[in-house]
This record gives C-alpha cells, sequence and structure tokens, in this order.
C-alpha cells in the first residue's frame, strides 16, 4: 500500500442500511492511479447492468485521488462518477471543497451509494461511523440554506455536499453542491442522488494525509509557486478569473450567441466580459489549499438585483446565461446563476435549454405556457429567471425543459430536434465548435457528452499559432490533451493550477513519488491515461453509446457561421469522420471505435472484452 491512498471505499446501501468498508485492490493504484480512473475501473464491474441512472440500483461513487488533502496545489478535489441520466453512459463531474479533504480525513478513498432510503435523508459520517438521518425539514429548502444549517449541526469544519429542489425532482442537470457555490453539475448527478432520497452528505474526520516524502512535497508547493507567479496568463486568471475567457471566445467568433445561431455578441463588451465583470467583484476567493483564487466574489450594485453576493459567475455562466439567451445584462446574469445555485442546477445545461426553447419560440415551433410572459425570448432576462424557477419545480413548460434539449425535443417534435444542441444528450459548454476543428473532435469523442472539460484545443492552437480551421493534426492533439487531463484529473488534481503554472506529466510523476512513494515513469503516466479511456469507452460501448454518437448537432456540420470574426466557418462531416478515423487509431480502436483485441491485451484489459461488440 503506497502512502496517499487509505485503501478504503465506503459502501452504503440505503435500502438495506448495509454500511461496509472495502479493501479496494492495490493493483489497481498503479493501473488506475484514484479519481477519474479508479472511477472507470469501478464502473466496469456493472457494465453488464442494464440498470436506469434514475433507478434505486444505480450506483454512485464520490471519489478522491492519491493528493487529495495534501498541500499540493489544487488537492481539495472530489469527483462524482455514475451513470448518467443525460446519456446513459459514463458521468464523471467534479468539484471542491472541503467535502474532499474529510472525506480522506475520515480514512476514505472514497464512498460508492446504492439503494434508495425510505424517506429523505442525510448520511452523517464520522471517521468510521456512519448514520442516516431523517431530512424531512429539508427535503424542499435551497442549497445554501442547506448547507448552512448542516454547517450549524455538525460543525462549520464538516465537508458537505447537497442537492437542491432541482435534484430532488429529478430535473435531468441537476448539481450536486459544496461549499456553497462549488458545484459537480454536469451530467445530472444531483437527480442520481435525488432519485435516492439523499439530500446531503456531511463527513467529518481526524486521521490526516500521509506522504512519503513531506520534504520533497514542500519543495514542489514552493517550487509551483515560482512558476505561478512568472506565468502571465496565472496572472490574468487571478485578476479576472474565468470571465476573461470571454474577452477570447468573443474575439475569436466562438461565443454561443442565441442559442448557437451567431457566434459574436456585440453587447457583451464592457458588461458581461473580463472588464464588465470587475466592476462587480469585490473579493477574492480560492479553493482550498490553492494559490491561484481564480474564483471571484461579485456584488451587484444597483438595480432590481442590487445586493445579490455570489461567488462567481464563471465563464461559462456569462456565456450560456448570457450571450446563448441573449441577455448582457450583468446583474441578470448574476441572479441566473445564483438561482441555479440555489435550485442546484448546472448553468451550462440550463442556459442551453432554455437558449433551445427561445429559438423554439421564435421559429413557432412551439407556444408559451400560462405561466409565462408573452415576449418570452432572446434577450429577456425575466423570462429566463422564471424559466429557471419552472423547471427545477417541474411545472408547466419547466417540466417538459428539465429533461434537457435532447428530451424536450422528443417531446415538442422531429422540426425542434435540429435546435436541440447536445452530444450524446449533453449540452454543449461556452465555445461554438465552429471556431476550430480540434474543438470539434474533441467535443464529440468526449465520453460524458458536449464538454469541453477533456480537452480544450484553443489552448494549444492560441499558443503555438495552429490554425483552428484545419483536422491536421487536431485527432494526435486531442489525444494527447486528454490523456494529460486523464492523469490530472485520477491524481485527482485540478488542472486550472496545474496548466496555468506550465505543469506536464514529468510534474504529475514527481508528484505521484512525492506522496504515494511509487515511481511511475512518464510512460508509465501515458499508458495509464490510455487504459482509463479505453476503460470508459468499454463501458460505453456496454451501454449501446458508439461510433453514431461521436458527432455533433447538425447545426454545426451545416450551417456555416453567419456573421463575426468566422463568419462562413462549418465543420464538414467528411472531416469530422476523417478525423474520428485517426483518433480511433491513434488509441488502438478500430474504425467503429471498438478497442482491438491487441489494445485490451496491452492495457490489460482482456478480461472486459466482451463489451466490445458494438458501436
Amino acid at each position: 500500500m503506497y502512502r496517499g491512498y487509505t485503501g478504503k471505499i465506503l459502501k452504503v446501501d440505503l435500502s438495506t442500511g448495509d454500511v461496509r468498508f472495502w479493501a479496494w485492490p492495490p493493483s489497481w493504484q498503479d493501473q488506475y492511479m484514484g479519481g477519474r480512473g479508479l472511477g472507470a475501473r469501478l464502473m466496469l464491474d456493472s457494465a453488464a447492468s442494464d440498470v436506469s441512472p434514475l433507478e434505486p440500483a444505480n450506483l454512485l461513487y464520490f471519489l478522491t485521488g492519491p493528493i487529495t488533502g495534501t498541500l499540493l496545489p489544487g488537492a481539495s478535489k472530489f469527483v462524482v462518477v455514475t451513470k448518467s441520466p443525460a446519456s446513459g453512459g459514463f458521468c464523471d463531474s467534479y468539484s471542491s471543497g472541503r467535502f474532499a479533504l474529510e472525506l480522506k480525513y475520515a480514512g476514505l478513498d472514497g464512498m460508492a451509494v446504492t439503494g434508495k432510503a425510505e424517506g429523505p435523508s442525510i448520511l452523517v459520517i464520522n471517521n468510521q461511523s456512519v448514520r442516516l438521518v431523517p431530512a424531512v425539514e429539508f427535503w424542499g429548502s435551497d442549497t445554501l440554506s442547506t448547507e448552512r444549517r448542516l454547517k450549524e449541526l455538525y460543525g462549520q469544519d464538516s465537508g458537505v455536499v447537497c442537492i437542491g429542489p432541482a435534484g430532488e425532482n429529478l430535473v435531468r442537470f441537476a448539481s450536486i453542491n459544496s461549499d456553497y457555490y462549488r458545484q459537480a453539475a454536469r451530467g445530472g448527478v444531483g437527480a442520481v442522488m435525488g432519485s435516492k432520497n439523499l439530500k446531503a452528505i456531511v463527513v467529518r474526520g481526524n486521521m490526516g494525509v500521509g506522504c512519503a516524502d513531506p520534504a520533497g512535497v514542500m519543495e514542489l508547493v514552493l517550487e509551483y509557486r515560482d512558476l505561478l507567479l512568472a506565468s502571465e496568463v496565472a496572472r490574468k486568471r487571478m485578476k479576472y478569473g474565468t470571465p476573461l475567457s470571454l474577452d477570447i471566445t468573443n474575439a475569436l467568433g466562438m461565443l454561443p450567441t442565441r442559442n448557437f445561431q451567431e457566434t459574436h455578441f456585440p453587447e457583451a463588451e464592457g458588461q458581461i466580459d473580463g472588464d464588465g465583470f470587475l466592476k462587480d467583484v469585490v473579493a477574492n476567493q480560492s479553493c482550498l489549499g490553492c494559490m491561484v483564487a481564480c474564483s471571484k466574489i461579485s456584488k451587484t450594485g444597483n438595480g432590481p438585483f442590487a445586493g445579490d453576493v455570489l461567488e462567481g459567475p464563471e465563464y461559462e455562466a456569462f456565456a450560456l446565461l448570457g450571450s446563448n439567451l441573449g441577455v448582457s445584462d450583468r446583474a441578470t446574469v448574476i441572479r441566473a446563476n445564483l438561482v441555479c445555485d440555489e435550485l442546484g442546477m448546472d448553468v451550462i445545461s440550463a442556459g442551453g435549454v432554455i437558449g433551445f426553447y427561445f429559438e423554439c419560440l421564435k421559429k413557432g415551433l412551439v407556444d408559451t405556457g400560462p405561466d409565462e410572459d408573452p415576449e418570452t425570448g432572446f434577450g429577456n432576462g425575466e423570462a429566463m429567471l422564471n424559466l429557471l424557477k419552472l423547471i427545477a419545480h417541474k411545472r408547466g413548460v419547466g417540466k417538459i425543459l428539465a429533461e434537457g434539449v435532447s428530451g424536450a425535443a422528443e417531446v415538442f417534435g422531429s422540426p425542434t430536434k435540429l435546435l436541440a444542441h447536445h452530444v450524446k444528450g449533453l449540452e454543449l459548454p461556452g465555445y461554438d465548435p465552429r471556431g476550430g476543428y480540434g474543438v470539434a473532435l474533441s467535443y464529440a469523442v468526449c465520453a460524458r457528452g458536449g464538454c469541453h472539460r477533456r480537452a480544450w484545443p484553443p489552448r494549444i492552437e492560441l499558443l503555438k499559432n495552429i490554425p483552428a480551421d484545419t483536422s491536421d493534426g487536431k485527432a494526435a492533439m486531442v489525444k494527447e490533451m486528454s490523456d494529460e487531463n486523464n492523469v490530472f484529473h485520477s491524481l485527482l488534481a485540478c488542472d486550472f493550477p496545474f496548466k496555468l503554472a506550465g505543469l506536464g506529466m514529468g510534474h504529475c510523476r514527481r508528484y505521484l513519488k512525492a506522496v504515494t512513494g511509487q515511481d511511475y515513469s512518464e510512460e508509465d503516466l501515458w499508458r495509464t491515461a490510455g487504459r482509463i479511456e479505453t476503460a470508459i469507452r468499454l463501458y460505453n460501448l456496454a451501454q449501446g453509446l458508439g461510433r453514431d454518437d461521436d458527432t455533433l448537432p447538425p447545426r454545426f456540420l451545416k450551417e456555416k457561421a453567419p456573421s463575426g470574426p468566422n463568419q462562413g466557418m462549418v465543420i464538414p462531416a467528411r472531416s469530422l469522420d476523417e478525423m474520428l478515423d485517426e483518433y480511433y487509431e491513434l488509441r488502438g480502436w478500430d474504425s467503429k471505435g471498438i478497442p482491438r483485441a491487441e489494445t485490451l491485451a496491452a492495457l490489460k484489459l482482456d478480461d472486459y472484452g466482451s463489451f466490445a461488440v458494438s458501436g
């Protein structure tokens, strides 16, 4: 057993009340590390099951990594892994905060929750003591008041995750909140938690985290500090936070505008871009133990929402609840973000489904309901705020929109499907894929669906001046970036501080050795990354997700960007197919995206070859 791990996973069956501590195989530490990798291996054991995401038998994992709870940068992350209500496939959704540290301090590398409690419940963990307590008085409460009351009951240093009304009502893009304003948001993990009648988990521990080389850890921390301070990109991130990205995407013609009908939003300038956001920033905030403090506390100063305080918004909120809905009023976006946090909903999917609905209204494909403003549509911030509440409580048209763009389009009818922008059921983030072939491929192949957090090619294209409007080299780029993130997300480290300071695989190797004592080579880490991605591919194949699902919404394959810096840009289906072929080949998968037998053998995944039968 290496240091940095506890070797234990808590297993809780809410239906039976059974609680046990499972010693997971030490060999998995070498092969999968932790975090995302451990989640991939655990999910393989249930890959043959046909359980639906919101059935009690669906497993919900909360996992840490080997560096969680140490002094290393970005070491307060945890990942939620489950079968996704959005895609029906693999879902990994990340958050940060004291919950991650307290899990480790309680002697746990993670926990697995299955079954369904008889009534609304809270799981309370204190070191090795585990109990389920009634939560009737909390059911229906927003996430912020829930966490506040639980910390009053169990201690301010407790780690808390909880859901809001959206999770209770099984909205397919409900989030799990932690540290008030941080969310494991993507893929509907909050709905899975709600389906189990689990309002919250509270955890406390006092066992600490051991490191193989404490002095080496401190040396790496100080080295990181110096690299961070020398980075111009890091200094800008520390000043503006992620909203600075809106300046870039707007300038490049990648900013989703009015449900991705356009790629440029002039009204953003000075309002919801980096400089506009700074007008409302009142303080900086960081994740526990992080030097970057890229999160910002904002407070609106005037208008009907004067006095609203929020940690955020992040770039994605300004993009999806702002430009994507034609809303440029910063205070309205801040209020919308706050409403999503309180109700427990993913801002990306919420903005995506409302943008879809607004375009359907504009084109006369659906009608407004009795609970809506007759002027509902792009630019109407009041209508957006009303719809967010209808969605979370599944009232009126909100009951349909709560199914996400894919589910809502099924209800509204075939003509609306062309306006429902998703990959594998997951709504797209704030980067129009017509901005670059690399972005297009990264969305198409992402295991959890439309997502920029596994690979973001513009980071390379911008810094190294590689043309975005060509497929050349993009398959190799996306694979390398995805594999690098596989290692970051298995350590489990936040990749933001790593990338801002220019850290790479060599640094990951040193981090692992200082904490665990295990001396990985860089080649070992790249191989581990490939094993993790192929394991997840096997899981998705077993759920019926294959090459046909590795694609883009029709708009991006057929409609040229109508204006802005990328006017005329489109992603030809032929080019996407060619990139897929190349990407699969680099992965050791066949032309259908099915891992070859020799690949499985090389990655020690032979036992799961039966899942590689259809794509």
